[in-house]
């Protein structure tokens, strides 16, 4: 025979608590986790230039948008899509044709004019939402400043430029 045994309130309490706190976390929605870096660079001829570095897992592609728009309507600038996961890291060109295809990226949305006055944020998804490479903001002044062989990357608030050899060996480590 099954007994019954309440708790004082003093032990509900917490439980509750904890009970509505992950309710919460759950409705709220949660970020995806980030398995690497989306940075930015440019090619010899100044067009801008993809770079993703993974870090562990993969990615299945990279989304261009505006960076204060409402994430609930923001319109993508630019879409990119990979034919077999990422892992490790690559770079492709962003101007690319609509349907076009370079080193296994095939372009989704092809890239809008870039306004000088906007300010654009770059990430890496996942088609299931298992992982996501950290997203990387930038201008058209930011592209301007790059050489080519450096790239622009966010390390939590932190933007570094670096080159890319130095992206590629240490982005990771400064997770």
């Amino acid at each position: 025979m099954l007994t019954w045994t309440r708790r004082p309130t003093w032990t509900r309490r917490p439980i509750a608590m904890t009970a509505a706190c992950a309710v919460t976390a759950a409705v709220a929605g949660c970020t995806v986790p980030s398995a690497g870096r989306t940075g930015i660079s440019v090619t010899a001829d100044g067009q801008p230039l993809g770079a993703v570095l993974m870090c562990h897992d993969h990615i299945d592609g990279v989304t261009l948008h505006p960076d204060d728009d409402d994430p609930n309507t923001r319109e993508q600038t630019g879409r990119w899509k990979r034919d077999e996961a990422v892992t490790g890291f690559t770079t492709w060109p962003l101007a690319m044709a609509a349907g076009g295809a370079v080193g296994g990226w095939t372009v989704e949305t092809p890239l809008g004019r870039l306004d000088p006055k906007q300010t654009y944020r770059m990430y890496g998804w996942t088609t299931d939402s298992s992982w996501a490479a950290a997203s990387v903001s930038f201008t058209t002044a930011d592209l301007a400043a790059l050489t080519p062989g450096q790239v622009r990357y966010e390390v939590g608030d932190t933007v570094v430029t670096s080159s890319i050899e130095d992206f590629r060996e240490k982005g990771c480590d400064d997770r």
